[in-house]
């Protein structure tokens, strides 16, 4: 089963995924996350195309509701980002201020999207001020090509820097190695595909590019301590 089959696979959420909505969920707090800003709209446009619970009798009210429930999605994904919570908290209230202030639908539906690009701009801002330049467009340059190889001669290239120095200096800021900061990370977002989908083990394993679904296995046990197939059953 090839790459390319099962890329066409995730576009199908309605067969793929369990719960749609709660899949969509989830995946725009790791684009958030992640500063995936095209994909993080691509996904609330998605969210927002499927009908929205009534929170209110007045339409206006509901949609408020709705609202104040996203910004609190959205703090949530930047507190996961390492923000300081302050900040994120500050900027939610301001956020849900501002939001209480609007009395029109479609003002309020654009906001939304305010909301996401701002939580996106805190978590990039706080991203610089902790770490240097180098680490941080290697950090970002690795959330979003998760689910592709990823290597050092990609670092090199995108900073401009050799190996050596780059792996010292990544060590040096995350107390962890590149290569290990990229497992790390493929094996947390593959969680969501273990939790979400219909997905077989083998079918995430080359999702993530990995060379085969024993090595997959490997690689999550020695990070998780337990295997794929394990952490499965525990959340069912």
């Amino acid at each position: 089963m090839n790459l390319q089959f099962i890329k066409q696979k995730l576009k199908r959420l309605d067969t793929n995924y369990k719960h749609p909505s709660y899949y969509l969920e989830k995946k725009l707090i790791h684009e958030i996350k992640s500063c995936l800003l095209e994909d993080a709209i691509e996904t609330l446009n998605a969210i927002n195309s499927i009908e929205r619970a009534v929170l209110a009798d007045s339409p206006i009210r509901s949609l408020k509701n709705s609202l104040i429930a996203s910004c609190t999605l959205f703090a949530r994904a930047a507190v996961e980002a390492n923000v300081n919570s302050e900040d994120v908290f500050s900027m939610s209230d301001m956020m849900i201020m501002k939001l209480e202030s609007i009395n029109h639908i479609n003002d309020l539906k654009l906001y939304e999207y305010d909301m996401v690009k701002q939580f996106i701009r805190l978590i990039k801002n706080a991203r610089i001020s902790h770490y240097s330049y180098q680490v941080t467009t290697m950090i970002q340059y690795i959330h979003a090509h998760i689910t592709e190889k990823i290597t050092l001669d990609d670092m090199v290239f995108i900073t401009k820097n050799s190996k050596e120095y780059l792996s010292r200096l990544f060590k040096e800021e995350l107390g962890i190695t590149i290569i290990d900061y990229i497992m790390e990370q493929k094996i947390a977002v593959s969680k969501k595909f273990l939790d979400h989908s219909y997905m077989s083990i083998a079918e995430i394993a080359i999702l993530f590019n990995f060379c085969s679904a024993t090595y997959y296995s490997k690689t999550f046990k020695k990070i998780t301590g337990i295997t794929p197939s394990e952490y499965k059953k525990k959340q069912h």
